[in-house]
């Protein structure tokens, strides 16, 4: 019995690095807490070097710290056990886990990958192994039910993935573990928290599950897994689909909401999803609430909303088009600048550099041209006896407007920016030209004012042109 329940557990670890490709001779990282899901799979791997399949692991053990005396304990009996089995053993302590702030659990979790991955990298190892078997995706699953989860949140762990993770006792139940133990004799410790802990985790081990096994479902824990398994199958199609869906909408990191609202609700969720992913690097502190926020932002608006995320990024939308970025910007500060005859003048608050130059009416062959003389979205021309002793570039105001060229009356600079879609962070920013009595003549690149247009009777002419001050800084601008 006992030497079947070796050679059956032996040989459901081989089968997991088959199905998951790891190659012959593969170096192995195991993390090693000396508990006995950790210490079953030590030994599995070192008889599946006996046999070659892999090279002899390597062990790493991070000690958090944050049991006192039983952690010490821990510590010691790993370094026991590696020294017996002449096995490479790497140690590190983590200090402060337990004086911050949020989920201490999710702290100490995200420390350990650190320390694995850097370790990994360190000793050239292609794999990490952890020893997480059935019983702890069921309660993986169980608990990300009970927090609100979608399609992915309930695929819950893979065998492998992300990166050089690699679990191959998944398919495993704790039994079968213990079993295995038995069968060859092997020492481990007990984390005391895992028996009577007071975390949600715990709780679901020691309480929940077993009452739901008892009373309601005797198989919840292979329900569970096999559902996390149809969960993965249909999250890895829909992540398919929705990388495919936004490589075509995005453009230099914007995404384009044109037709969006015609996808059906659980693709766009996915899209945002991946979005979320590529621009943040990963997917921590994500949950339904946020993506359901970004999908309201999307479909409903307002058209410059912008909806937070976590880690300081947030999503901001620009009518069209919505972005992904970390930290507000700053709010630009007033600016106000007198332009000079012949300098270039460069306003830094604004993201644009000014060029003024005089000249002669007859040197511009005005006559041939009656009327307002037009060059460019970012260039025009002022009578220069008109706009007073100087032009004026100067930032937005609250209830500004301008009379524009063609329509009788003013309107408000506000609705202009409103009409061309400028987004709203920019619009403290961007420039208007006034006369000196403060009459505003032109929006760059949006409107021209009829006052001070030149005329046949006009005997100097102003030529104002407008450029911004980083060479590739033309993608940026607003789309008008």
């Amino acid at each position: 019995m006992q030497r079947s329940a070796k050679h059956e557990f032996e040989k459901a670890i081989a089968n997991a690095l088959m199905r998951n490709r790891v190659e012959l001779g593969a170096h192995v990282l195991l993390g090693l807490s000396g508990g006995p899901d950790s210490v079953a799979l030590l030994h599995a791997l070192l008889a599946l070097q006996e046999q070659g399949a892999i090279q002899r692991p390597t062990a790493a053990h991070l000690n958090h710290g944050l049991r006192g005396d039983e952690s010490d304990r821990d510590e010691t009996f790993v370094r026991g056990l590696c020294e017996r089995l002449e096995l490479d053993l790497v140690v590190e302590r983590a200090s402060g886990l337990s004086n911050r702030e949020g989920n201490l659990e999710e702290r100490a979790r995200l420390c350990r990958h650190n320390f694995l991955n850097r370790l990994a990298e360190r000793c050239g190892a292609g794999y990490i192994a952890l020893a997480h078997h059935a019983g702890d995706q069921a309660e993986t699953v169980l608990l990300r039910l009970l927090r609100g989860c979608g399609v992915a949140g309930a695929a819950a762990m893979a065998e492998a993935g992300p990166g050089r993770l690699l679990r191959p006792m998944l398919g495993l139940r704790r039994s079968e573990v213990l079993g295995y133990l038995d069968a060859i004799g092997a020492a481990f410790v007990i984390d005391s928290t895992n028996l009577h802990g007071s975390n949600t985790r715990s709780r679901l081990r020691n309480e929940l599950i077993p009452l739901i096994e008892r009373d309601y479902a005797p198989r919840l824990t292979s329900r569970l897994n096999e559902f996390a398994d149809e969960m993965r199958s249909a999250n890895d199609f829909l992540t398919q689909c929705a990388i495919a869906e936004l490589r075509r909408r995005t453009t230099d990191g914007e995404f384009d909401l044109s037709g969006f609202q015609s996808l059906h609700p659980v693709l766009t969720a996915a899209i945002l999803r991946e979005y979320l992913r590529e621009r943040c690097g990963d997917l921590r502190g994500v949950n339904r609430v946020h993506i359901d926020s970004m999908r309201s932002l999307c479909l409903d608006g307002p058209p410059n909303g912008v909806c937070a995320l976590p880690g300081e990024w947030r999503m901001r939308r620009a009518y069209d088009r919505a972005l992904i970025e970390q930290a507000p910007l700053v709010k630009a500060a007033p600016f106000e600048v007198r332009l000079v005859d012949g300098v270039t003048i460069t306003v830094n608050d604004a993201g644009f550099a000014f060029d003024l130059h005089a000249m002669e009416a007859s040197g511009a062959f005005l006559a041939a041209h009656p009327g307002y003389l037009h060059t460019g979205p970012m260039e025009t021309l002022f009578d220069a006896d008109s706009v007073g002793d100087c032009l004026v570039v100067r930032s937005f105001r609250h209830g500004d407007r301008i009379r524009p060229l063609g329509m009788d009356g003013s309107r408000k600079i506000q609705d202009v920016f409103t009409d061309l879609k400028l987004p709203r962070e920019r619009r403290q920013s961007w420039p208007l030209v006034t006369a000196d009595n403060g009459e505003i003549l032109w929006i760059p690149g949006m409107a021209r004012g009829r006052d001070a247009l030149v005329t046949p009777a006009t005997r100097k002419v102003l030529n104002l042109s407008v450029r911004p001050l980083l060479p590739d800084a033309d993608a940026a601008l607003p789309r008008i």
